[in-house]
């Protein structure tokens, strides 16, 4: 079995925290949350829509370390949607939603 999922690379990840953090957006990555390694790729198993500043808004979860720690991170709708899809093995979906989500936060 084949299962969709969206996977960001390095620059992408930092380029949608910078437009996060920018925007005002609560979720957002902090400095020490940062990934150091910037060949891998860092997929998101969880999002849901919410509203931010009454306008739909994305909130995702991305996996910094597989196995280890996911991380909060708001979007655009328009930023999800440059997001890419890749076909993923059940055995790389089922780590991936395994992580869980990150603590719930306000």
């Amino acid at each position: 079995m084949k299962v969709m999922m969206k996977k960001l690379d390095y620059p992408g990840l930092i380029k949608l925290n910078e437009s996060s953090r920018q925007a005002g957006r609560k979720q957002h990555l902090l400095p020490e949350q940062i990934p150091g390694d910037p060949e891998r790729q860092y997929v998101v198993n969880f999002k849901f829509d919410h509203e931010w500043s009454g306008q739909r808004d994305i909130r995702l979860s991305v996996i910094l370390r597989p196995g280890v720690q996911s991380a909060w991170l708001d979007v655009s709708p328009d930023e999800f949607a440059t997001i890419p899809e890749v076909e993923m093995s059940e055995l790389e979906w089922e780590a991936a939603i395994c992580v869980g989500i990150p603590r719930w936060t306000e």
